[in-house]
């Protein structure tokens, strides 16, 4: 997923809600909500995940690609890490 990506993902998520009721649900400043919905802020993981939490929880797939592939097989043998 590109950033454009999981920002259109999180605006279809938030739904009917405004980005202040979301950001205060997350403990998140409004900026940060919009920054991630529009992919013009960088943010970390803890403050993505703050805002997942918020919005309901989504599940969601990390997938190694190119040469690190090999270095992040999971307890079941595949590339695929989920969390």
């Amino acid at each position: 997923m590109t950033i454009k990506q999981i920002g259109a993902a999180v605006r279809k998520a938030r739904g009917q809600r405004s980005i202040s009721e979301v950001a205060e649900a997350a403990g998140l400043e409004r900026h940060q909500v919009t920054g991630i919905e529009t992919a013009t802020k960088a943010y970390t993981m803890p403050v993505f995940l703050k805002l997942v939490k918020a919005l309901g929880g989504w599940g969601f797939v990390f997938q190694a690609k190119g040469s690190e592939a090999a270095f992040t097989k999971g307890a079941t043998g595949s590339d695929d890490v989920r969390g």
